[in-house]
């Protein structure tokens, strides 16, 4: 690397003056990587990069694809102080470079006799508080030792998860440097926080997450109203044969007897309200409290349970809890409804036992804090619970019954009803002490109620909890695999807010969101991200051209793609949150879903949504069929980059490679008509590897 300090000498400072403060940032560093001596290297001089990119000076450098920018002079930015650059003093120190934008520690670094000072080699701002502002992105160091004298390198990197990734053999230093972003990054990024938190983004909204900025955006949507499903009558349950007959409606049997009313509410709220964010929180957690319409098909009962999810969303995850094991939908799917005390040597039914701890609450084995195992003497890893405490659970569960039906006696077995919660039956309750978590024993004697409660605090305190459920929400919202180190941020808020209340989920949502390893233009680890699954794969093409439409269309859609809105094949949902992708050590739940059929079927869905045309159900009442809009695409369709630009921006925040840029450009080119040209690149788009992966 000596030959850097020579061409370094005949660049001189950075020499780029400016008169006034700067809109743009006015440099970039970028990365290279040396496999010979591993070691990582930053340069924001043009000269410098093109050297090492020619390669025929100092050889054996390429870019890793890590870039930040930066002030070229310090009049760019006023707040911007310059970074001090130092190479290893020649057969003393180490072969390496080290940055830094801490003026006192510049002047240490300046008198070690290790190190020998180059030049200022960019301008940044610095951290405060450990904390970069809004309009500026971290740039963190960490510190390789190295295994012989001479091979210790840092690394600055302004992606948090690969610079925790590096934990293992490196010293992670923090946040040393706060980069300026571009007009272009901001924009990526609103795009991104719009992917994680909205059914797909629109022109309109990135607009406005640029205006008002992240931190605003998520509290609107907190804030939002909430979306309703329709108020479906209520039918008897399995009674279509002998009701629908005598119903006015001809179209009973697929209205109140199966979930195609409920899906179309589904998809036109997704597509057309502004409380974006409850309804994705709220599809997250019908994903984790799964009921299936292929054992509930009565279409008021589903709506009754989906509507808890919509008004319980931002709520407390034990208040959900609660809700959700009253249920009367959730009685009927996991078998608590009419679920009795011992009598005559029969045991109560365990399914919903069972199932609350496994699926909605803590696991199968104990964790730490990060969601990774904890492990016994041996190794091990640790079950949270045994046989018997899922014993104890069932005979909490004893005693309810359906809600009554208007006009009927109750009983000790109320026919089957879901409008309401289910009811008590103290004589069919077991009312003796139970074996819950962590040796708690449920004492004798208490009611229904009492009991009911007990048993939900004693597993909203179990520490698993917060682990367990976080990493299901950063899956479903931001990335399929995400770091402990993020998981562990997003538990710790969850076991409590700030001020002392555990389980807030609006606390929770919040973190996830707004955590560094969700925000950014972009992400360059290589396992980040996750693949889109049917529901939001078809809402996000939908709604990236402003699509109208009645939801009809996108419950078959969404199916042929193997996510069934509400038709989970079993209670561990369409998908496992520990699904492997093929070939890898990758967790990517969503992977799931994808095989030959599904993969082509996106391509068909995506053609008929953009070449098709998607008329009104005749038989739907009110429908209006699905209508794309155009206009704003084929406004600029007349110039191939500018509709490249327009479509990277919106549905790829500004990640298209140069490949994909040319082949669109050449299909584009292939016609002469702005709507021809529209569809074309957008179909292109959507269908790509490059969108349907979300990073």
């Amino acid at each position: 690397m000596t030959q850097l300090a020579s061409i370094l000498a005949s660049i001189g400072a950075l020499a780029l003056a400016s008169t006034a403060a700067a809109i743009e940032p006015t440099a970039q560093a970028i990365e290279y990587y040396n496999a010979s001596l591993n070691h990582y290297f930053v340069t924001a001089f043009p000269e410098e990069a093109a050297m090492l990119d020619a390669g025929s000076v100092v050889k054996g450098w390429a870019r890793t694809g890590v870039t930040f920018n930066a002030w070229r002079d310090a009049a760019d930015d006023p707040a911007a102080v310059p970074v001090c650059r130092f190479f290893g003093t020649p057969g003393v120190g180490p072969n390496s470079h080290f940055y830094t934008a801490d003026a006192a520690e510049c002047a240490i670094v300046k008198g070690n006799p290790d190190w020998t000072y180059e030049a200022i080699a960019f301008h940044v701002e610095v951290p405060q508080g450990g904390a970069c502002k809004a309009g500026t992105e971290a740039v963190y160091r960490s510190f390789h030792p190295g295994a012989n004298v001479g091979e210790s390198n840092h690394r600055f990197l302004p992606d948090l998860t690969m610079h925790q990734k590096m934990v293992s053999a490196s010293t992670l230093e923090g946040v040393v440097m706060c980069a300026p972003l571009s007009t272009a990054q901001r924009q990526a990024d609103a795009v991104r926080l719009l992917a994680q938190s909205t059914f797909g983004a629109t022109d309109a909204l990135v607009a406005h997450v640029m205006a008002v900025g992240t931190s605003a955006f998520v509290d609107e949507q907190l804030a939002a109203s909430g979306s309703r499903y329709s108020s479906n009558k209520y039918v008897p349950a399995g009674g279509a044969a002998f009701f629908c007959p005598t119903d006015p409606d001809p179209y009973c049997y697929r209205n109140y007897y199966s979930l195609f009313q409920l899906q179309t509410d589904f998809f036109r709220n997704a597509l057309a309200n502004d409380d974006q964010l409850r309804q994705r929180v709220a599809f997250a957690l019908s994903q984790i409290f799964v009921t299936s319409g292929l054992d509930i098909n009565e279409a008021y009962g589903m709506a009754i349970y989906q509507q808890i999810f919509l008004d319980n969303a931002f709520g407390n995850y034990e208040a959900l809890m609660t809700k959700v094991t009253l249920a009367s939908v959730m009685g009927d799917y996991l078998n608590m409804v009419n679920n009795d005390k011992p009598v005559a040597g029969t045991n109560p039914n365990e399914n919903y036992a069972r199932e609350l701890l496994q699926l909605f609450s803590i696991g199968l084995w104990e964790q730490k804090l990060d969601g990774t195992l904890l492990l016994d003497a041996n190794g091990q890893p640790i079950p949270t619970y045994d046989q018997s405490t899922v014993e104890g659970f069932a005979h909490v569960f004893t005693g309810w019954t359906y809600p009554l039906l208007p006009g009927q006696p109750p009983r000790t077995h109320n026919p089957k009803n879901f409008v309401g919660d289910m009811t008590a039956v103290a004589s069919n309750h077991d009312t003796g002490a139970k074996q819950l978590l962590n040796d708690a024993i449920a004492p004798a004697g208490l009611s229904m109620d009492a009991d009911l409660a007990t048993a939900i605090r004693n597993v909203f305190l179990n520490p698993n909890i917060a682990p367990f459920v976080s990493r299901q929400l950063i899956q479903k919202l931001v990335t399929g695999d995400p770091s402990p180190q993020y998981v562990a941020r997003v538990a710790t808020v969850f076991n409590s807010n700030g001020q002392g209340v555990r389980g807030d989920l609006k606390a929770v949502v919040r973190a996830i969101l707004t955590d560094p390893e969700a925000r950014g233009a972009a992400k360059l680890d290589p396992a980040y991200g996750k693949l889109r699954e049917p529901v939001l794969y078809v809402t996000g093409a939908a709604r990236g051209v402003n699509t109208k439409s009645d939801g009809v269309y996108f419950g078959a859609a969404s199916a042929v793609l193997g996510q069934s809105v509400f038709y989970a094949p079993s209670v561990f949902n369409h998908y496992p949150p520990d699904y492997l992708v093929p070939g890898t050590s990758l967790i990517g739940p969503e992977f799931a879903l994808q095989n030959a059929s599904t993969y082509i079927n996106r391509d068909n869905v995506a053609n008929q949504l953009v070449f098709g045309t998607i008329a009104p159900l005749a038989t739907y009442p009110g429908a209006t069929g699905t209508q794309p809009d155009w206009s704003a695409l084929s406004t600029v369709a007349g110039s191939a980059t500018a509709l490249i630009d327009r479509l990277d921006a919106l549905l790829l925040h500004g990640t298209m490679s140069a490949t994909m840029r040319s082949g669109l450009a050449t299909a584009i080119n292939a016609s002469t008509d702005p709507l021809t040209r529209a569809k074309t690149a957008y179909y292109l788009v959507v269908t790509s590897s490059d969108y349907q992966v979300e990073r």
